[in-house]
């Protein structure tokens, strides 16, 4: 168990930075330029290929005509999917640049559980937002065929040494150009998953700190229960004896009614609380916040629990908000 713990406390010490998200960042808006330039450089290449293959082909047998007309069509269809490819890969920044913003409104304000929402969205959709397109992209590369029709024009004039050597030319420089610009697809992807990796830091994990163990006493205030009848305000008592990571031993009373036992309970670093306990006397689900730092008031981390809750006394079922202070 002790462990565990070392994970956890360690996993809380490796948290995200503004100075790391903005690292992260900068390292996706320079790969996915990279990968920009990538696209530009293998277009203007092909055309420059093809262009100098016409060339070549002047004055050939009028057999190479078909055999020519393939070769731009199938480039134009090539770049046509690719293209969409990449901007749909590089929308992944777009994603970044908000999960960064997040992150960053996350660091300032950890305890809020809105912006701990928003991270949790962020990450999730980061998980897709760059390996999705990619994964696109390279299927489009690999089922291009533009080299089946470069060596169906070199096979059909195997005495023409210009063309040859072009089409060798356009082949390499084809398979150049896409391999580069998978693999910078490829180190975009990276930099996206390493922004993800570093904002589920900011996400709250099980935790034991600040501790539950004490005497909080307060009140548990009920909504109106029947027509007629308005709100109470009841005397609460949470006594805590020991504490795991999933449950807590300890007393509930409500009002004069107590049930003991093994409290269920999941405590977050972000201060989010859930307690749980069944009996024959008292059934009281709570969910809250235990404060993580020190309050305006001064009360110390682990002072105060607030939020609300149902509970079933003596037969009847309440619900509303409670707030309770630790004592002892």
């Amino acid at each position: 168990m002790s462990g565990l713990f070392q994970a956890l406390e360690s996993r809380m010490l490796l948290t995200a930075t503004s100075t790391s998200l903005a690292a992260e960042m900068a390292a996706i808006n320079t790969s996915g330029s990279a990968v920009k330039a990538d696209l530009k450089l293998l277009t203007s290449t092909a055309k420059a290929d093809l262009f100098a293959i016409g060339k070549d082909l002047k004055g050939s047998p009028a057999t190479n005509v078909p055999l020519f007309k393939k070769l731009p069509a199938d480039e134009k269809k090539f770049f046509t999917k690719v293209s969409a490819d990449v901007n749909a890969l590089l929308m992944a920044a777009v994603t970044s640049k908000k999960s960064a913003a997040d992150g960053n409104a996350s660091i300032q304000a950890p305890t809020n559980l809105a912006l701990t929402a928003k991270v949790t969205a962020d990450t999730t959709a980061l998980l897709t937002a760059a390996t999705k397109p990619q994964a696109k992209l390279t299927t489009d590369s690999s089922t291009a065929t533009i080299d089946a029709d470069i060596s169906a024009l070199s096979a059909a004039n195997p005495t023409l040494a210009t063309l040859l050597t072009q089409d060798a030319t356009a082949k390499h420089d084809f398979d150049t150009g896409v391999a580069k610009l998978l693999t910078d697809a490829g180190t975009f992807t990276n930099k996206v998953d390493a922004l993800k990796v570093d904002l589920s830091t900011l996400l709250p994990v099980p935790t034991v700190t600040p501790s539950l163990v004490g005497d909080y006493k307060g009140v548990f205030k009920t909504k109106p229960i029947v027509f007629g009848l308005g709100s109470l305000t009841l005397s609460f008592e949470i006594l805590i004896t020991s504490q795991t990571i999933n449950s807590v031993t300890g007393t509930i009373t409500a009002e004069g009614n107590s049930a003991s036992g093994t409290i269920v309970a999941k405590e977050l670093s972000n201060g989010k609380l859930s307690l749980t306990l069944v009996s024959p006397t008292l059934t009281i689900s709570l969910s809250g916040v235990v404060n993580v730092t020190t309050t305006s008031k001064g009360l110390p981390p682990g002072s105060q629990i607030t939020g609300s809750g149902t509970a079933t006394i003596a037969g009847y079922s309440i619900s509303g908000l409670f707030n309770v202070i630790k004592v002892t």
